[in-house]
């Protein structure tokens, strides 16, 4: 009996796959094995590449020893192999033994486990991990007893699954435990290459021949090269222009968790400089940068990262490689340097979900450049007046206003002197030392976020704010806060084009997925809470 963890890989990446393996392992002969698949004799080619230990390495608590007067532990590093698999000179698979897995991920068919799972019977579901993009909860770990469920939500994808599948009572391939991911991991019933080329038949079989049972949302990877050129240009400005970047704290290769926090070591290496860290996280390349006097925005994406697994460099990748990141427009996720397309199941669940959310359109409450300077000019008289301002003609001081009284707090403002709205804005609290902004308005027991802009990283920040509110107001962190039965999100959108139906707003009709997906959580969060989500949509222009 023994562990197989298989992985396809990608047809365009097969020469680079070879070459990385020629380079870091030694390499075997190749075994040939044939099968007769639909009366067809089939040639699989089995070449070993394997790697050995080189030297021991110290263990890293050797000083806690020392300290007790006892003798150093010293460690073989783990060995690692891989087994390549080809089928007819065409097809490439390869399974994966030691840390090789961290070698072969990047070159795999990330489509190819899902392929396999939507196509077969699961028994009882053991642990699904989900992908939720643009969410404060990016990854998230599910654990299931007696349970046969595909459970998921609408904006998450399936990044792993583990369960017991459904297998007819003579076969004996492998056994119902299976996982999968980007690989697919099973117990093999032999230790044999026949057994692997025998589940690699079963597998080809089932994909191809069989039909889906399940739809499961996951990502379908861009193979046109000018878009990912483009994808990759807008990238680069956007970060530029906004540069914060996000790095999950889990990842899975192939089938196995990795916990960026705690799995393993890094080195940071930007030219000649480098630096070793114990997490990888934005706030850890940030001051990287600011130790070596490089400017975050223009280096941060070519920052090289080295994993490190008992001291050997297990694998190596720019920043640019390892951020999650979302292109509204082309409605595509950068996920470990490959840009994913949303599938049609992931985006029918995000869509249903938004339009559950009640969303108003008031027109009264439009916004525009004329009404924020006649707002403005209330107060130019005094300010006209004051002393400190004697030495600035009339242009400075109206610059100077309009300033102080921006787009939103103009807005906010006017909403409280010809609404009735109550206006809370750039009135903060402290909570446990820190300054939160409770809302911007309130009004007949709504809570309301506002927020001007036109693309989702504008906008997704009153999304932000409405959720930290709502968890200091649910937990009583905010004293003398008025009753509220629903949250709202209030976006002055800048845009002439209308999205309402019928005189209701369409949510679904922006171009901005990253807010979408945000709003998704929100919504959810919100209805958590005991409360009832609400959208605002008016224009400023």
């Amino acid at each position: 009996m023994g562990s197989l963890n298989l992985y396809k890989i990608d047809d365009s990446k097969k020469q680079t796959f070879f070459q990385e393996l020629s380079n870091k392992m030694d390499m075997s002969q190749t075994i040939f094995i044939h099968k007769l698949i639909e009366d067809t004799n089939v040639e699989f080619g089995l070449t070993l590449f394997y790697s050995r230990p080189n030297g021991a390495k110290d263990i890293k608590w050797n000083w806690l020893l020392k300290k007790y007067n006892k003798e150093e532990i010293h460690i073989d590093p783990s060995p690692s192999a891989v087994l390549l698999i080809e089928k007819d000179d065409e097809t490439v698979y390869a399974a994966t033994y030691g840390h090789s897995y961290f070698i072969v991920d990047k070159y795999a068919d990330k489509d190819f486990g899902f392929n396999f799972a939507r196509k077969i019977s699961f028994d009882e579901i053991k642990t699904t991990t989900l992908t939720t993009p643009n969410s404060r909860r990016n990854k998230t770990v599910n654990t299931y007893i007696n349970y046969d469920e595909l459970e998921f939500d609408s904006g998450e994808s399936f990044a792993k699954l583990k369960a017991k599948v459904e297998l007819d009572d003579e076969f004996t391939l492998f056994k119902p435990s299976l996982e999968v991911g980007t690989s697919i991991r099973c117990v093999t019933e032999s230790d044999s290459l026949e057994c692997i080329v025998s589940i690699i038949c079963y597998i080809e079989n089932t994909i191809y021949n069989k039909v889906d049972i399940y739809n499961i949302p996951v990502f379908t990877k861009v193979k046109d090269k000018e878009q990912i050129a483009l994808l990759n240009t807008r990238m680069e400005e956007k970060v530029k222009d906004n540069p914060e970047i996000s790095i999950s704290e889990l990842d899975i290769v192939g089938v196995t968790e990795i916990f960026n926090h705690n799995d393993s070591e890094f080195v940071f290496k930007y030219g000649r400089k480098t630096k070793n860290v114990t997490s990888l996280s934005c706030d850890e390349l940030r001051l990287f940068c600011q130790e070596h006097n490089l400017t975050f925005e223009n280096v941060v994406l070519d920052i090289q990262v080295q994993s490190l697994y008992e001291g050997n460099v297990v694998s190596c990748a720019l920043v640019r490689d390892l951020i999650d990141f979302t292109d509204d427009e082309e409605r595509c996720l950068l996920s470990k340097g490959i840009w994913y397309q949303y599938n049609d199941d992931y985006l029918k669940y995000l869509r249903d979900s938004i339009a559950e959310i009640r969303a108003e359109y008031h027109p009264s409450y439009d916004f525009n450049s004329q009404k924020h300077m006649e707002f403005i000019e209330t107060f130019f008289p005094d300010a006209r007046s004051d002393p400190s301002n004697a030495q600035k003609n009339d242009s400075e001081i109206r610059a100077a206003l309009k300033k102080k009284y921006y787009t939103e707090r103009a807005f906010n403002m006017l909403m409280e002197q010809d609404y009735g709205f109550q206006n809370f804005d750039r009135n903060s609290k402290s909570v446990s030392g820190a300054k939160v902004e409770i809302m911007d308005l309130y009004k007949d027991g709504i809570m309301y976020a506002v927020k001007v802009g036109n693309t989702s990283a504008k906008l997704c920040y009153a999304v932000d704010q409405s959720i930290a509110s709502l968890r200091l107001y649910k937990h009583k962190l905010l004293n003398d806060m008025p009753e509220i039965h629903t949250v709202a999100i209030w976006l002055i959108l800048e845009r002439a084009t209308h999205i309402e139906v019928d005189g209701v707003p369409d949510i679904n009709s922006l171009d901005m997925l990253m807010l979408k997906n945000r709003l998704d959580q929100w919504k959810k969060e919100v209805r958590l809470q005991g409360y009832k989500p609400l959208i605002y949509i008016n224009y400023k222009s």
